[in-house]
């Protein structure tokens, strides 16, 4: 900068005080801006040339100029003097503040909202919104899982209990009052990923050591898995959440022909069913199977795809029809095979359409579906 621009004037600035280096250049000038009878503290550094300069600010100026950044940046880098930049500066932040409600100025709730923030030391702080109605938080559990939490807040309004989103397998409940703060919402949150620890294991060891049909991508607010036993032929549990270790509710999918010694052997060796073995080895013990693992078992010989589309996956499901013929057992997505059917003029009776199979033509029905 010239000495002309060091010498400037800078009237609207309270307490401001220019830093010099050892040849007489301006470095970094710091100081109060006022706008609207409020002043606010800014820091501009100058590495040598203005048109390399950047600006700091407190949050509140910060908050309400956060729409004009790229127009700041491009008066600070085309202004012939501090002088000249702050008149903008302060023109800029009062048009902002002009606009009103739109602008989102800030205010004391955002302050208590960033106090709560800080209070909080056992949790990671994943994602703010920028006018901080939602905060997201992350909570590692004793298997080193991380478990996210979105706190939803009323903005401007502290005594609105705030609504809470989890990962968690049932519904986030936690205890509110008008002194509750977002550290009391998660020490409730953690106490409650405590709870579910047995249940991630258990499902955790089923995913690794079998294979997983549906969901397609498990997460840990998911209570049911579909597993592969063989071709065309799977089991579909759901685990109670509080109470991992008891007997799953479960569902055979595939050939008649094939479920139904599944099905026998369970209801047969219900009394081999302990406690204290892993929801895996239960199944396989009162199954008499031991299931197929992706280490040792291939994509074929478990394969499920669809013998119309032939595809696994249609929009989020998997194929849950099968030709009884035990030679055929080929699996069909619902909604493939239902199209199917219907563009052949199958029979239909009240809510059942009737037909043949695609591959051996024997014999098959299957519901039609609601509209």
């Amino acid at each position: 900068m010239n000495s002309a621009s060091s010498s400037c004037n800078v009237e609207m600035v309270k307490g401001f005080i220019p830093f010099k280096s050892n040849d007489g250049r301006e470095l970094t000038y710091k100081g109060f801006l006022d706008i609207k009878d409020q002043q606010y503290y800014v820091a501009i550094n100058i590495p040598g040339n203005i048109d390399k300069a950047s600006l700091q600010c407190e949050w509140k100026l910060h908050h309400q100029l956060a729409n004009k950044r790229d127009l700041i940046q491009q008066r600070l880098q085309t202004s012939k003097s501090i002088t000249g930049f702050l008149k903008e500066l302060k023109l800029i932040a009062e048009t902002c503040l002009h606009l009103g409600p739109k602008a989102s100025p800030w205010s004391t709730w955002n302050e208590n909202i960033i106090e709560q923030i800080l209070e909080v030391t056992s949790c990671n702080l994943l994602q703010i919104e920028s006018n901080f109605s939602r905060v997201h938080f992350g909570v590692l559990d004793e298997s080193e899982r991380l478990h996210k939490i979105q706190i939803h807040l009323k903005e401007g309004d502290s005594n609105m209990q705030p609504i809470c989103s989890t990962d968690l397998p049932n519904k986030f409940t936690f205890n509110w009052s008008s002194n509750t703060r977002l550290q009391h919402i998660l020490q409730q949150f953690e106490a409650s990923i405590g709870c579910y620890q047995e249940f991630w294991n258990s499902m955790q060891e089923l995913d690794s050591k079998c294979w997983i049909l549906e969901p397609e991508k498990p997460n840990f607010a998911d209570t049911y898995r579909r597993i592969a036993l063989g071709q065309n032929l799977s089991v579909q549990i759901t685990v109670n959440c509080h109470q991992p270790s008891a007997l799953p509710e479960c569902r055979f999918l595939g050939a008649e022909s094939s479920t139904a010694p599944l099905q026998e052997k369970l209801n047969t060796n219900l009394h081999r069913w302990e406690v204290e073995r892993s929801l895996l080895n239960n199944l396989e013990e009162v199954l008499d199977i031991e299931f197929p693992s992706p280490a040792n078992t291939s994509v074929s010989a478990v394969s499920m795809e669809c013998g119309i589309c032939y595809c696994l996956h249609l929009e989020n499901e998997v194929p849950t029809v099968v030709c009884e013929n035990q030679q055929c057992a080929q699996p069909f997505h619902h909604a493939c095979l239902y199209e199917w059917l219907r563009n052949l003029s199958s029979r239909q009776s009240f809510h059942t359409i009737f037909g043949e199979c695609p591959f051996c033509t024997h014999s098959i029905k299957i519901k039609i579906p609601d509209v």
